[in-house]
């Protein structure tokens, strides 16, 4: 049970070891990527991997400095500082409020999961990726469902099928606020459109935020409230 708890450093010959570990960074910031890519968020599966994967690389080198003439420390806080600006850049304020920021954080803990695996404590790193995904998706579904000050709100929309694809972009955002689809009465005007009606059960600020979203969908005709 050592490769739990020991470095995969001195575990693995070199340079097996910094080739494993780099493909494993890979693959958990892929793992976390999809879950923001399935919302359609700014940073999806390309982005994580690419943060995981530098922040375990640029930590290995890290250790050449410190086994040279150098300061791992250092590295790993230039690390921290970058990320804060990648992050910085998927911030969006618009009219219906600040956007962005739970991807920003997300960014910032893969930054964090690259770092352990970069040290070669693979598990933690995929313990992290693990604790990631579980706030994203069911602390996430938690605070839409239980968060105080719900109320009763009826949604109407109208908007152009576009042969379906509207309709794969309104459940999404049903699915991403935790509104079951079951409750959604559905008709077809005789224009082509489309009509439905949404019963659901969100916080001020979580209505605000999805009418906000469902503006930004160029084939919503009209929205009633």
């Amino acid at each position: 049970m050592s490769w739990l708890i020991d470095s995969w450093h001195l575990l693995l010959p070199k340079p097996w070891s910094v080739i494993v570990l780099g493909i494993f960074a890979v693959l958990c910031g892929s793992w976390v990527g999809i879950e923001r890519e399935r919302r359609e968020k700014p940073a999806g599966v390309r982005t994580m991997a690419l943060v995981a994967l530098g922040s375990c690389v640029f930590t290995m080198i890290g250790f050449v400095f410190t086994n040279n003439a150098g300061d791992s420390g250092r590295v790993a806080a230039q690390i921290v500082a970058g990320v804060g600006f990648l992050g910085a850049g998927v911030i969006i304020r618009g009219s219906g409020g600040v956007r962005g920021t739970t991807t920003a954080a997300t960014i910032w803990a893969v930054a964090a999961m690259g770092l352990a695996i970069g040290a070669g404590y693979a598990p933690g790193g995929g313990g992290l990726a693990l604790l990631i995904r579980a706030v994203l998706s069911l602390v996430g579904r938690w605070e839409l469902s239980h968060y105080g000050g719900q109320h009763e709100t009826t949604i109407r929309l109208i908007f152009n099928p576009d042969h379906g694809k509207t309709e794969i972009k309104i459940e999404r955002l049903l699915d991403e606020y935790a509104i079951s689809k079951s409750v959604v009465l559905r008709s077809n005007d005789p224009d082509g459109r489309q009509r439905w009606v949404i019963q659901c059960r969100l916080t001020a600020r979580h209505s605000c935020e999805f009418l906000s979203e469902l503006v930004e969908i160029p084939e919503v005709y009209a929205i009633e409230r």
